[in-house]
């Protein structure tokens, strides 16, 4: 394997100024899904230094329960607090993407927080950082809006398929194209910002679920719409786009990972995520051996169904359709290198 590539800075390819404030990693969950996402929270502390803080939320949680980790945490820049949602049980019967409803907690993320951060970079629970994180901390998001990176549909959205109609009509019932339309899993945001179109996404949900196919990622697009900076594909690398290139093969080494789908390197590791993205997961479960906390299995039938994508996608790239495996490479490997 070629000698990976540094990342290159993001200030120089937006126009945010930088910033003194302060900045604060942000992840949440419950307590099915905290070891996946504890070790998420090992993941951007190995990756960030100073007075960058990282809170893990964890909703309904006990204060009894939460004493347990002081040892886990010990040495760490990791906080993990309770957090609770009274709005999120009426949002959740508007839940339909197969994600479990946990994520719309994410919408009040700003409500979290105290008077001190003024911006805030949130991950989800199935991501691995694998590089430093301070770049893209270190400057300023819009102030009207937030930075987040392409959803996977962007690579294959022009390409000829059944489902491409419903996709177009997807997108414009949201207010959205292929290409501004990004994946909710990281987003980089001001605090101010968040609030405002958070709440205009919890309307729209309310008002729209039929168009919220995605949920709450179907209503912050719509909510942020034209307001919505791309930041390079290595700050989200989602499955889709691991299938279609390994960018390590290339020498480049993504910031964030994102597991998105079934099964989880986790639950069981090999193509496109094998051994090497469960390092943090095992630091977890070792930091956490002697804790109370629940061990996440996922659904059978989704873990059936993702293996069945994967293997139906590998297969038709290679000898069905050859040439969009080459096509979504070379989309792929311009969005890493923006």
């Amino acid at each position: 394997m070629p000698d990976l590539i540094d990342s290159s800075p993001i200030a120089a390819q937006h126009t945010c100024p930088k910033t003194t404030g302060k900045a604060a990693v942000i992840l949440v969950t419950d307590k099915n899904y905290f070891l996946p996402t504890f070790a998420a929270a090992l993941s951007a502390d190995a990756h960030t230094w100073g007075d960058t803080s990282i809170y893990l939320f964890v909703v309904d949680a006990e204060e009894a329960w939460l004493q347990q980790f002081g040892v886990a945490v010990s040495g760490t820049k990791i906080s993990i607090r309770a957090a609770s949602f009274p709005q999120l049980a009426e949002l959740s019967r508007l839940h339909r993407d197969v994600v479990p409803p946990i994520a719309l907690a994410r919408l009040w993320i700003g409500s979290l927080l105290g008077e001190d951060i003024e911006r805030f970079l949130y991950i989800d629970g199935d991501t691995m950082v694998d590089d430093e994180l301070e770049t893209l901390l270190a400057i300023s998001p819009p102030e009207s809006g937030l930075m987040a990176v392409s959803d996977f549909m962007r690579i294959y959205v022009d390409e000829l398929s059944f489902s491409k109609r419903r996709d177009m009509v997807y997108l414009r019932d949201l207010g959205c194209n292929a290409i501004s339309y990004f994946n909710s899993g990281v987003i980089y945001a001001s605090k101010n910002a968040w609030n405002s179109i958070a709440a205009s996404a919890i309307g729209f949900l309310r008002e729209h679920p039929d168009c919220c196919i995605a949920s709450d990622q179907s209503a912050l697009n719509h909510a942020a719409r034209g307001n919505v900076n791309l930041l390079p594909l290595r700050y989200n690398y989602q499955s889709e786009y691991m299938m279609a290139l390994d960018p390590r093969e290339r020498g480049i080494k993504p910031t964030i990972w994102h597991f998105v789908g079934a099964p989880k390197p986790w639950d069981a590791p090999g193509w496109p995520w094998d051994n090497y993205f469960n390092r943090f997961y095992r630091q977890a479960e070792a930091l956490l051996e002697n804790c109370n906390i629940t061990l996440p299995i996922p659904p059978k039938a989704q873990m059936v169904a993702g293996l069945s994508h994967r293997e139906r996608n590998r297969f038709r790239m290679k000898w069905v359709y050859p040439w969009r495996r080459l096509t979504r490479r070379q989309k792929i490997l311009s969005l890493l290198l923006q």
